[in-house]
C-alpha cells in the first residue's frame, strides 16, 4: 500500500472514530442536559402560565369575583355544586333559591327555559355558567 494510501485510510478511519466518540458524548450530554432543563422548567417561577378557568378554592370564592353580589348559598349542577347570585334587582335569596333548584337539572341541555316565570339559560357574563331573570331582576349561577 502507499504511504498517501495509508494516510487517507488513517484519516477517514480518525474521522469516523472521532464522529463515533462525538456521538456518544452527545447523547450523554444530551440526556443530562434534558434532565437539567426539565428539572429547571419545572422549577422556574418566571415559567408561562397556560390560561384557563380559574377553579374555585376554600380561600376564594366565586362572590369575590362577582362582589357586591349577594350570595343566597348553592345548588347542584351539572358537574358540581353552583353558587346562587344577585346579579340585579330586589328579590330574596328564598326565591333564587326554589328557582335555582327546578332549573338546575335543565342547564345542561343549554337551551333557554322558563321556569315558574322566569326565564333561564346560558350566560353571557364571565365567570357565570347560567341566570335567570324577571323584569328588572336577575340571579347567576356559578362554579
Amino acid at each position: 500500500m502507499s504511504s498517501s494510501l495509508q494516510r487517507i485510510s488513517l484519516a477517514v478511519l480518525a474521522g469516523f472514530a472521532g464522529v463515533a466518540l462525538a456521538a456518544c458524548g452527545g447523547e450523554q450530554e444530551a440526556t443530562s442536559s434534558s434532565e437539567t432543563s426539565a428539572a429547571t422548567i419545572s422549577e422556574n417561577p418566571n415559567a408561562s402560565v397556560v390560561g384557563g378557568p380559574k377553579p374555585v378554592s376554600p380561600t376564594t370564592s366565586v362572590a369575590d369575583d362577582h362582589a357586591g353580589h349577594t350570595q343566597c348559598g348553592i345548588t347542584k349542577g351539572p358537574d358540581g355544586s353552583l353558587r346562587i347570585l344577585i346579579l340585579q334587582g330586589d328579590v330574596s335569596c328564598d326565591t333564587v333559591q326554589q328557582v335555582a333548584t327546578q332549573y338546575s337539572p335543565k342547564i345542561a341541555t343549554g337551551q333557554p327555559q322558563q321556569v315558574s316565570g322566569w326565564q333561564c339559560g346560558p350566560s353571557e357574563t364571565a365567570g357565570i355558567l347560567a341566570s335567570c331573570s324577571k323584569g328588572d331582576q336577575e340571579f347567576g349561577l356559578a362554579p
